[in-house]
């Protein structure tokens, strides 16, 4: 009975894996879990046991490690599903369940990148550091970059700004092709057929980061504040995977008529940005905090026309994103 059971739990787990390979991510997830509807009822052997087990849920003694390799590859198979549907706390719950279960490098990688997303900077570089000591910094080189364009002016002071900088220094060298394999894919038998059916994918996304001239650290993560007496504008937006245009009619005032270039002021940062209109008296200003997504401030622009600003928000990863600030549903 208990080998009829491992042996289903093992045939998910294949069927979860060509669904990952597939792209087809809630697929895999459903699978994963009937994993453990077959494996969650079997017990231990007893520590001393001097007969032939008759519990028909009992774990036969020469299957226990495989029980518990079967348990850890599932937990870390559906924590790199919820990363790539954007799911990031439950990418965290697995792969916490994943290191319940003993200490792995892949658990560490992966909750590193879901800190990451949830802006929890200091876990996630806890986590880096523990794969890195596990991995190498060649293979775990893809939460470095990413962390090390996250940690910027959010640092108390600028002794300890110095030293998230000088830790998360990244070299040219560090992106390799085995580090594609610990990022996103799932554990199947042999991590030589994961690079290969991975990295075909994820390269060129790496070889951009590299040859990218903007220096992480120096980019913006707020736009500067409007001052708190400002006349509140409204917008309207749309978007393409890779920017997204706001548009700020003059309609909404008739002070707004003849606004010229002088008397605009727009600011750009990865998690918000900000237009003040002066034109003598009260202000009008807009100001639009915790983006979807960062955005690529150095490549944000404005422009002023007859009837209306267009901002210009280029986003720092091309994706579609179904909200354009946190906080809103719209």
């Amino acid at each position: 009975m208990a080998a009829e059971q491992l042996a289903q739990a093992e045939s998910f787990k294949e069927e979860g894996n060509r669904h990952h390979q597939e792209g087809n991510y809630k697929k895999a997830l459903g699978a994963y879990h009937k994993v453990f509807c077959f494996i969650n009822g079997l017990v231990p052997p007893p520590a001393h046991q001097d007969v032939v087990s008759v519990a028909s849920n009992q774990i036969p003694q020469d299957k226990v490690e495989e029980v518990q390799r079967l348990k850890e590859a599932t937990r870390l198979n559906m924590a790199a599903c919820y990363l790539k549907l954007g799911e990031h706390q439950k990418c965290v719950d697995a792969c916490n369940q994943a290191l319940q279960l003993g200490q792995n490098a892949k658990a560490y990688f992966r909750r590193g990148q879901a800190y990451l997303e949830l802006r929890n900077f200091g876990a996630a570089k806890a986590d880096l550091l523990r794969a890195e000591a596990e991995l190498g910094a060649a293979a775990a080189a893809p939460l470095r970059r990413a962390l090390r364009e996250a940690l910027r002016p959010r640092t108390a002071d600028g002794a300890e700004r110095q030293q998230c900088r000088a830790m998360l220094e990244v070299k040219a060298q560090d992106s390799a092709p085995e580090e594609l394999a610990m990022e996103d894919s799932a554990d199947v038998d042999s991590e030589v057929a994961v690079a290969q059916s991975e990295a075909p994918v994820e390269a060129p996304a790496a070889a951009e980061a590299e040859v990218d001239p903007v220096d992480p650290l120096t980019v913006p993560d707020e736009a500067p504040k409007l001052p708190t007496t400002v006349r509140e504008l409204t917008y309207a937006w749309q978007q393409t995977d890779t920017e997204i245009k706001v548009y700020i009619s003059f309609d909404q005032s008739e002070e707004l008529q003849n606004v010229k270039e002088s008397q605009v002021k727009a600011a750009f940062g990865e998690w918000s940005a900000t237009v003040l209109i002066e034109l003598g008296g009260r202000p009008f200003g807009l100001r639009l905090n915790d983006f979807h997504r960062r955005l690529a401030p150095e490549k944000c622009s404005w422009a002023l026309q007859s009837s209306r600003i267009t901002l210009k928000l280029v986003k720092r990863e091309a994706e579609h994103w179904w909200n354009l600030l946190q906080k809103s549903s719209t």
